[in-house]
């Protein structure tokens, strides 16, 4: 059941969209939507010479107020007449850290696909990878373009791990909302067949009244991104659900990873627990 939707919005048109998106879900849901705004330090580059950092910090800090005004109006624009319990928050400093914070007191946190904190040399990662490991919550992370839908089809990323048993729990709310979910288990060539869990994962889903069909896609492959990503795309769901960060994040950064590779990829929200 949710009751408090998280969304973090800056002024952009993609933002606008995800508070779209979120509002749309509050109002399915009945749930209270509160949106936030952390406006970060204002980082300058280490191209400038010592007499121009002055005045770049100050032009930097000047945009940023205008974000986060912009931002505001957004969400204020976005959820009037629409959604009948709203609150709004804003902070300053470490992006991750002050939505984190606030995530403690949300049922999901919703956040954009691409959004940074700075630039991709400080911060090579977008800001919902980071939120995914921190938050303690799940973290539905939707691409720039997502528009308003009805979570019809939903795919679930199954392997039996800790994060995915997470994932899945955290998603029931989602779940529910659909009207088919498709659990799709990815096994490496020398594996065992996991059939059965995953026939224990639908025998329980079906104790919670969620519609499901009795099969499994099941896909032997030795690249579980790529698979899963070819899957989902053709697939045409609204919705993947998944665990993520199995592994560390570094080690994931280093050598590729599930978790990373949907996350900057997917053309759908992904829903994802840690």
């Amino acid at each position: 059941m949710l009751r408090d939707l998280l969304v973090h919005v800056d002024g952009s048109q993609a933002g606008r969209r995800r508070v779209q998106f979120a509002a749309d879900l509050a109002v399915r849901t009945g749930a209270r939507l509160s949106g936030i705004h952390v406006t970060p330090p204002a980082e300058v580059p280490p191209l400038y010479k010592p007499s121009q950092v002055a005045k770049v910090a100050a032009d930097l800090s000047s945009k940023l107020a205008l974000d986060a005004h912009a931002s505001a109006t957004v969400f204020s624009e976005e959820t009037a007449g629409r959604v009948a319990d709203v609150c709004w928050f804003e902070a300053e400093g470490d992006v991750v850290q002050g939505i984190s914070n606030r995530a403690r007191y949300a049922d999901i946190v919703i956040i954009g696909q691409y959004e940074r904190q700075g630039s991709f040399k400080t911060h090579p990662l977008p800001i919902a990878h980071s939120v995914v490991l921190r938050c303690g919550r799940p973290v539905l992370v939707v691409p720039a373009v997502v528009q308003p839908n009805s979570l019809a089809r939903i795919a679930v990323a199954w392997d039996g791990s800790r994060e995915s048993v997470r994932a899945v729990h955290d998603a029931l709310p989602l779940l529910r909302l659909s009207q088919s979910v498709q659990i799709v288990t990815m096994i490496r060539p020398a594996a065992e067949d996991n059939e059965v869990d995953a026939e224990s994962l639908l025998a329980h889903l079906a104790k919670h009244g969620i519609g499901i069909g009795t099969d499994v896609l099941q896909i032997r492959t030795v690249e579980e991104h790529g698979s899963l990503r070819k899957q989902i795309e053709q697939g045409y769901y609204d919705l993947l659900v998944m665990g993520g960060y199995s592994h560390p994040m570094w080690l994931e950064f280093i050598f590729g990873g599930a978790t990373q590779s949907i996350l900057l990829s997917s053309r759908i929200p992904v829903l994802v627990s840690h």
